[in-house]
């Protein structure tokens, strides 16, 4: 006998629909995350691309309502970060620092986590003007000038958050021109206050025991920014460590799969940002937790 039918790992948008979805098939389902219901999503301001909100939602409103919605078909929280995942004839061992649970099946959808630059300075002022949440910390810099570091949809969502808070935003983008959404680019750029350094890459951050300023080289020239906060969004870095042992992660540590979310092994399932060739927007990380779901519930039934 196995505890659940199916463990789920991360509380994100991913998880939680798939513990939706499993849960109204009449699957016993429990999901592990150490943050609580939403992850890194209740660290999201304003969402205008998610369909059903015409005047937008927040990230801590969506989590908050589908975590509700999850709870009540069945799914059942477990607080706590996962230490270890295996496998033995088709029974599944969740390891946690307080206990083993075993199931039928996992569905993995521990996200990501920000890359960092790893210039001289980062690890020094991180969270000493160095941070990866305008809409957590914005507020630090009220009146001040910051920087954004990076120039896709989440650089753009964390600056447009920061035009009713500092003073001036320099976005700085290491390609020709932006890759987040046109939508938002021309909204930010409608702002005096923001300016852009275009081909440019930071070379170090400086303070003493704050941020004071970072040095950048663009189009071949340095220059120094006078700025007290430094938002950082170059990228992510999927959070695929616990599985690497089990299946192929590529270079990224993106994981392969199928296109129902299935891996090369049995009984294991992955969704959202961890899998390879996610477009990593919350629509579609929420159908790869329904996918995954609906796949296990074949999976089972076979």
């Amino acid at each position: 006998m196995t505890d659940f039918d199916v463990a789920i790992l991360g509380g994100g948008l991913a998880g939680l629909t798939a513990g939706l979805f499993a849960a109204r098939e009449g699957l016993e389902v429990t999901l592990f995350d150490q943050m609580g219901p939403g992850g890194q999503l209740n660290n999201v301001g304003q969402i205008d691309n998610f369909p059903g909100f015409p005047q937008g939602t927040t990230g801590t409103e969506l989590a908050s309502n589908t975590a509700e919605q999850a709870l009540n078909a069945g799914l059942q929280f477990q607080f706590g970060e996962v230490s270890g995942l295996a496998t033995n004839e088709n029974i599944w061992s969740v390891q946690t620092l307080m206990e083993t649970v075993t199931a039928k099946a996992v569905i993995v959808a521990l996200g990501s986590n920000f890359a960092k630059l790893n210039v001289p300075g980062e690890e020094k002022f991180f969270g000493k003007g160095i941070s990866n949440c305008a809409t957590c910390d914005g507020d630090f810099f009220r009146d001040e000038d910051v920087a954004v570091i990076g120039a896709g949809d989440s650089a753009l969502d964390e600056a447009l958050h920061l035009t009713d808070i500092v003073r001036s935003i320099t976005i700085v983008n290491r390609n020709e021109d932006f890759t987040g959404t046109f939508v938002n680019r021309e909204k930010l750029l409608s702002f005096e206050k923001v300016s852009v350094e275009h081909n440019a890459i930071v070379k170090n951050l400086d303070g003493d025991d704050q941020l004071k300023s970072i040095t950048i080289i663009a189009n071949g020239s340095e220059k120094k920014l006078d700025v007290t906060g430094a938002f950082v969004f170059v990228g992510l870095v999927p959070n695929s460590a616990i599985l690497k042992e089990l299946i192929a992660v590529d270079a990224a540590g993106h994981v392969e799969c199928n296109l129902d979310m299935s891996t090369s092994q049995q009984g294991l399932y992955v969704a959202g940002d961890i899998r390879q060739q996610s477009s990593r927007q919350l629509v579609s990380v929420a159908g790869d937790g329904a996918t995954a779901a609906i796949s296990v519930r074949d999976y089972l039934r076979k």
